[in-house]
């Protein structure tokens, strides 16, 4: 559906004005998809984003900094997103051996497991997009992609 017809709005002043209503609207309607999907695994989208960038490195451990320098969400506290991750038992978090001012963070088995439960359910997750032919998926994110420079 058009931007127009979702907001009730017969036209905006410029097309980079539209783009930017379009852009923010449809963030909030991903939202609403990812947020329930995560939830039944008792996740969050960034909490999600930190075990898979740990489950990237597995089975090297990945510290704080680097964490929050490889998140989608930056703004995030990554310090209480590892911590509500080693309360359900996800990661672990230890001091480095090398370096004694850096804190370690790794994935455990138990996180990588809800990592497959959640792999499994991607493609009905991805139905959300069938909209949009593969060809489509791939310029929409090109484009994405040129936005941001």
């Amino acid at each position: 559906m058009r931007i127009e017809d979702e907001l009730k709005q017969i036209e905006f002043k410029s097309d980079y004005g539209r783009l930017l209503v379009n852009l923010l609207f449809t963030n909030n309607w991903l939202n609403q998809q990812l947020l329930p999907f995560f939830k039944q695994f008792g996740l969050t989208l960034q909490q999600h984003n930190v075990l898979s960038i740990l489950r990237g490195q597995h089975p090297k451990p990945v510290c704080f900094g680097d964490i929050q320098s490889r998140m989608v969400e930056r703004n995030s506290n990554v310090t209480r997103l590892i911590d509500k991750l080693i309360e359900k038992g996800f990661v672990t978090r230890d001091i480095c051996q090398e370096n004694r001012r850096m804190i370690d963070v790794r994935v455990t088995p138990l996180g990588l497991s809800v990592l497959e439960q959640v792999d499994s359910k991607f493609p009905h997750l991805f139905n959300q997009f069938d909209n949009l032919s593969p060809e489509e998926a791939v310029l929409a994110s090109n484009l994405l992609d040129k936005l941001r420079g």
